[in-house]
């Protein structure tokens, strides 16, 4: 019997959805992200519930805002069912749509301010780049992704925590090989890269979860941690994300070390 429970929501657009293949396959990040988390907390029941609409917008005629309350302010409370976390990923299709990253991240900070109000903590995503051509439409997206993704990493509250999509699933500094294998088009990933963007999502997020309880030593389980050998070991979430590694994580693998958590 499971001791706990682990509700979450994974939030956000197409790369949400896990959209590739012209709208014929969908593979959400969650399916692998939850699979990682039964594995790293056996005795956890977890749920996870995903919301991702392709082509929605955070900003302007965007419904970002309207479905994160249906989630946390439904208009029937009774309605109202407890997150313990929302991992939130937006803003790509409206550094599309031209939309000014200030404006961007002003409804971000409403979305996870919605989440953070019902004592429900926040994990944001930074945007990930996407392929273009090079000219000045190309140097306003990246220097406005770059702005955007700076203030989500900067941003301050109690119970908000960021991960750096950007840097861990690069366009540009990955191989052609790799590019064929975890990108779809010029936007979205493939499954094998929707399962990559699980992996990555998730060892950072196992680190998280443990880290929360490491200050009377131990898991969320109630059992105490256990001391490794290899604690010093280099693993590859720590690899440069310009060189992914095809091997570890995909075999189930994950490794949390003391020294990161204290």
């Amino acid at each position: 019997m499971p001791t706990s429970k682990l509700r979450i929501l994974c939030f956000g657009d197409s790369l949400t959805e896990g959209y590739s293949g012209w709208g014929s396959s969908f593979t959400p990040y969650s399916t692998k992200l939850e699979e990682m988390l039964r594995m790293a907390f056996p005795d956890v029941d977890v749920e996870i519930v995903t919301d991702g609409l392709s082509g929605d917008l955070v900003t302007g005629s965007g419904e970002f805002l309207e479905r994160m309350q249906s989630h946390f302010a439904p208009r029937n409370p009774t309605d109202y069912k407890p997150f313990d976390w929302a991992i939130v990923l937006g803003g790509t299709n409206d550094l599309g749509s031209n939309i000014h990253h200030e404006q961007i991240f002003e409804t971000l900070t409403q979305i996870w301010d919605l989440a953070l109000s019902r004592k429900c903590k926040v994990l944001a995503l930074t945007v990930p780049e996407i392929e273009l051509s090079a000219g000045k439409m190309k140097d306003l997206l990246d220097f406005r992704r770059n702005e955007l993704n700076q203030m989500i990493k900067t941003y301050k509250k109690p119970n908000y925590y960021t991960f750096d999509l950007h840097a861990a699933f690069p366009f540009y500094a990955m191989s052609e090989a790799d590019r064929e294998h975890y990108w779809d088009d010029s936007l979205h990933f493939t499954p094998a890269g929707y399962d990559r963007m699980g992996n990555k999502i998730g060892v950072t997020f196992v680190s998280i979860l443990v880290r929360e309880f490491s200050d009377n030593d131990r898991t969320p389980m109630g059992r105490k941690r256990r001391m490794f050998k290899d604690d010093e070991k280099v693993f590859e979430e720590e690899e440069d994300p310009a060189e992914p590694t095809a091997l570890g994580l995909d075999k189930g693998y994950i490794v949390v070390r003391r020294r990161d958590l204290d």
